[in-house]
């Protein structure tokens, strides 16, 4: 299977060292030529120019050394939460160019914007309240925006008790619902 569209193929995250790798597959001229590329910490690199078979082989023994050698695993909820620039610079680099962002449809005349449209380099990203902040993450074709908690002095560790925890999660969402809501938005290319 493949499109003329860049593939987000894998996303793999190390807890430990707070780091996200994706891998993204590039179709240059169909299967006959395609690229592997590694986002790492926002960092880019090609790693392989060669068939649709080959590549994917080459990214599946990736995939494979991450997990065994360097304890990456694949996010429990598909998503791998990054800043805002990483994640609008994944967007970027799979094509996409804009973000359908509610907060800005107008009706005002003379420049009208129905749907919301936002030019991706120029989105600001979600605004936090009381001291949280937003970390963003990719799928094949939504940005999502998720809250987190304002930076604290004590270490946040949950009771393993039953009464215990259910209070501790139940203030825990307390504190990220001050902060902003969790949202989704879709992204569209230029065409």
């Amino acid at each position: 299977m493949h499109t003329d569209k860049p593939q987000l193929y894998a996303t793999l995250t190390n807890a430990a060292e707070k780091s996200v790798r994706h891998l993204l597959v590039f179709f240059v001229d169909g299967s006959r030529e395609t690229q592997l590329v590694q986002i790492s910490d926002g960092v880019e690199s090609l790693l392989l120019t060669d068939t649709e078979y080959e590549t994917r082989e080459k990214a599946n023994t990736l995939i494979q050394q991450w997990v065994t050698q360097e304890n990456f695993t694949r996010p429990r909820d598909g998503y791998a939460f990054e800043p805002l620039e990483r994640t609008v610079s994944l967007a970027k680099r799979m094509g996409f160019k804009v973000v359908y962002d509610a907060r800005f449809k107008s009706m005002t005349w003379p420049n009208p914007n129905i749907t919301g449209a936002v030019d991706l380099s120029s989105w600001p990203g979600m605004i936090p309240k009381n001291g949280g902040g937003y970390l963003y993450a990719l799928d094949q074709m939504r940005l999502h925006a998720r809250p987190t908690l304002p930076p604290s002095q004590e270490p946040l560790v949950a009771p393993t008790e039953g009464k215990e925890f259910a209070a501790f999660i139940l203030k825990h969402k307390a504190v990220l619902d001050t902060v902003g809501s969790y949202r989704e938005f879709i992204l569209a290319g230029d065409d």
